[in-house]
């Protein structure tokens, strides 16, 4: 069944910017669109079994009632509310319904708190207050019939508001958003569909061992880049010979191209053999 994911970019330009750091050049209401931009291409290019809709998609302003009318009406199976906080503080929380007895609400806030935090550790970024759990009587959360949580990335009025500057700092909160809804939906990944290339047909990692020798008549005929983070490599031409990962950035040698099944593999100076399929491996000629 295919799950639906409801988005509510907060605030909106044209009525109301949110918050606003004018000495930074940072207003809420576009960076919480930004971010929503970015869960939305992430759950599009490594997800499958769902769809989108969204409060806006550009300057347009919505009322608090309106975001959960349209949310009932579509039939969602998820709420999630983009933010960004204010008043001076620093860290990550989101929020659910004080009053929610759900447990579904309640795993949903997991599975997105569980991804952010392990996000935001990496730039330096804790919980506000030390617990990002929080619970509160909004609007967007009370009226919506669905497991709902409302994020606040970090505060647009303290040090934290580097961050929001900070491009990759936005793509990662967004990417653990988008994380976090997958797993509460179970969506599948699309690396996981198709049989001849099964979970994350992956690349070797240049620090990763190798079985079998180059051959002395191999040259190469140029170059692959991995695209995506967890993706296997192979010891032999069979997609069930995984003999490891290799990382988003990796590049490897390439010196053959061989049909495996109804798939393609590149197989590697090195011995070992990746997935030639384009959307998770750049190749490049010699």
């Amino acid at each position: 069944m295919v799950k639906k994911i409801y988005l509510d970019e907060g605030h909106g330009e044209s009525k109301d910017s949110g918050a606003v750091n004018a000495k930074e050049g940072l207003m809420e209401a576009k960076l919480n669109l930004q971010l929503s931009n970015y869960v939305i291409a992430c759950l599009k290019a490594n997800y499958t079994g769902f769809e989108i809709n969204r409060t806006r998609s550009d300057r347009t302003f919505a009322s608090l009632g309106a975001r959960a009318a349209k949310a009932n009406k579509w039939g969602a199976d998820v709420f999630v509310s983009i933010h960004v906080n204010a008043g001076g503080g620093t860290g990550f929380e989101s929020f659910i319904y004080n009053k929610t007895t759900s447990s579904k609400t309640k795993q949903l806030q997991t599975c997105i708190n569980d991804k952010a935090m392990a996000k935001a550790k990496k730039y330096g970024l804790g919980a506000h207050g030390n617990q990002p759990y929080k619970s509160g009587n909004l609007s967007v959360l009370r009226n919506t019939n669905m497991p709902a949580c409302l994020t606040e990335i970090c505060y647009i009025d303290s040090k934290d508001c580097e961050l929001l500057k900070n491009n990759a700092f936005l793509k990662d909160m967004a990417e653990a958003y988008a994380e976090g809804v997958a797993d509460f939906l179970n969506l599948e990944k699309k690396c996981d569909i198709s049989k001849p290339e099964p979970k994350k047909e992956t690349a070797p990692k240049v620090s990763a061992p190798t079985k079998v020798p180059a051959k002395s008549n191999d040259k190469a005929i140029g170059t692959v880049k991995v695209k995506v983070n967890d993706l296997y490599y192979y010891d032999k031409a069979d997609w069930n010979a995984k003999a490891g990962k290799a990382q988003k950035g990796d590049v490897f040698t390439v010196v053959d191209k061989i049909k495996v099944n109804t798939a393609y593999m590149y197989k590697l100076i090195s011995g070992t053999y990746i997935t030639a399929y384009e959307g998770y491996v750049q190749f490049k000629d010699k």
